[in-house]
C-alpha cells in the first residue's frame, strides 16, 4: 500500500501540472486564433492598386488613341487593346484575391507592381520598351507610380502579415480543378513562348547572314510583328500562370529552389526581351527603312547582337524546361522553415 500511495502521490502532481489547458482556455485560444476580417491596410492597398491600374490603363488608351489619330495604328494597336482589357480584368481579380487572404494574390500583385515600376521607369528615362512621349503620358505614369509604391508598402505592413499568416493555411492553395486548368494553360503558353523565341532566333540568324536586302527587310518586319503582338503577351501570361501554379500549390513560389530559379529566370528573360531584343528589332527596322547597307555597317552589328540576345533567351527557356522536368534542387531556407516537420517541432 505504501508503494501504491507513493505512486499515486507522484502521479497526482503530474496530472495537476498537465500541459493541456482547460476547455475554457482552449476555446479562448481558438477564438483568438480564428481568422478575422482584413485589416484597414488591405483596403488601402486595394484602393492604391485600383488607382495605379486605372492610371496605367488611361495612359495606354491615350497612346492607342494617338496611334489611331496619326494613322499609324495597326496590328500592334490591336494587341495593345487586348492587353489593356486583359490586365484590367487580371488586376481586379488579383486585388479581390488579396482581400480574400490568398497569398498568391499578394505575390502576383507584388510581382506585377514591381515590373510596372521597372518598365514605367525605363519608359520615362527613354531607355527601353515604348518611351513615354508628351506631358500627358508622363503625368499618368507618375500618377501610376506613386500609388503603386504606396500600395506595395501597405501589402507588407505588420498587420497585413499577421492577417495573412492567420488565413493562409486554409486559403493559400487553389482547388484541384483550378490547379489542373492553370497548369494546362501554363504548359501550353510556355510551349508557345519557346516556339516563338525559337522562331525569332532562326529569323535573327537569317537576317544577320543574308546578303539580300529584301529578304532581310521582310525578316525584320516579321520579327517586329511577332514581338509587338505575341511575345510580350505570351511571356506575361506564362509568368502569371506560373506564379499561380507555384504560389497556389504545395510547391510554393520561394520554398523550392527549382521553382525560385524558374521564377527569376522568367523575369530575367522578360526584361531581356523588353529592354534589349525589342530595342534591337526597332533599330533594325529603322535602319532598313533608311536604306542602310546589309553588310558591313550598323545593321550588321544590330543583326548579330539580336542573334546573341535571342540565343540567350532560347537557352534560358530550354533550361527552365529541363528544371521543370528534373526538379533538381531541394527546399530553400524559407521552405525548410515552413515544412510540416518544422511546423510540428
Amino acid at each position: 500500500m505504501s508503494a501504491t500511495d507513493r505512486t499515486d502521490g507522484r502521479r497526482a502532481p503530474h496530472k495537476s501540472g498537465d500541459r493541456r489547458p482547460p476547455t475554457d482556455t482552449v476555446r479562448q485560444a481558438s477564438a483568438a486564433a480564428a481568422p478575422v476580417g482584413p485589416p484597414p491596410a488591405v483596403g488601402w492597398a486595394y484602393a492604391m492598386v485600383i488607382v495605379a491600374t486605372l492610371a496605367a490603363i488611361a495612359s495606354n488608351v491615350f497612346e492607342i488613341a494617338h496611334q489611331v489619330e496619326t494613322g499609324v495604328a495597326g496590328a500592334a494597336t490591336t494587341g495593345d487593346l487586348v492587353l489593356t482589357i486583359a490586365f484590367c480584368a487580371l488586376f481586379g481579380f488579383f486585388a479581390e484575391m488579396l482581400r480574400a487572404g490568398r497569398q498568391w494574390g499578394r505575390v502576383l500583385l507584388t510581382v506585377f507592381t514591381a515590373l510596372g515600376l521597372l518598365f514605367t521607369g525605363l519608359g520615362l528615362a527613354q531607355l527601353g520598351g515604348r518611351p513615354l512621349v508628351g506631358p500627358l503620358q508622363a503625368s499618368l505614369a507618375v500618377a501610376s507610380l506613386v500609388p503603386s509604391v504606396i500600395g506595395l508598402v501597405l501589402l507588407y505592413v505588420p498587420s497585413v502579415n499577421r492577417w495573412m499568416g492567420q488565413v493562409r493555411e486554409g486559403n493559400r492553395t487553389i482547388s484541384q480543378r483550378m490547379r489542373k486548368a492553370v497548369l494546362t494553360a501554363h504548359v501550353a503558353i510556355s510551349v508557345g513562348w519557346l516556339g516563338l523565341v525559337t522562331g525569332m532566333f532562326a529569323m535573327s540568324v537569317s537576317g544577320a547572314t543574308t546578303s539580300d536586302a529584301e529578304q532581310q527587310a521582310a525578316v525584320y518586319r516579321i520579327m517586329s510583328m511577332l514581338d509587338e503582338i505575341f511575345l510580350g503577351m505570351t511571356s506575361m501570361f506564362a509568368l502569371i500562370t506560373g506564379i499561380v501554379v507555384g504560389a497556389g500549390t504545395k510547391w510554393g513560389l520561394l520554398q523550392r529552389r527549382w521553382v525560385a530559379v524558374k521564377f527569376f529566370t522568367t523575369m530575367g528573360v522578360m526584361v531581356l526581351g523588353f529592354s534589349v531584343i525589342h530595342q534591337l528589332i526597332l533599330r533594325a527596322n529603322e535602319l532598313v527603312d533608311q536604306g542602310a547597307p546589309v553588310r558591313g555597317g550598323e545593321l550588321d552589328t544590330v543583326g548579330w547582337s539580336m542573334t546573341a540576345a535571342a540565343a540567350i533567351a532560347l537557352l534560358s527557356l530550354v533550361f527552365m524546361t529541363a528544371v521543370s522536368t528534373y526538379k533538381p534542387w531541394g527546399p530553400t531556407r524559407r521552405g525548410r522553415r515552413h515544412s510540416p516537420r518544422a511546423a510540428a517541432r
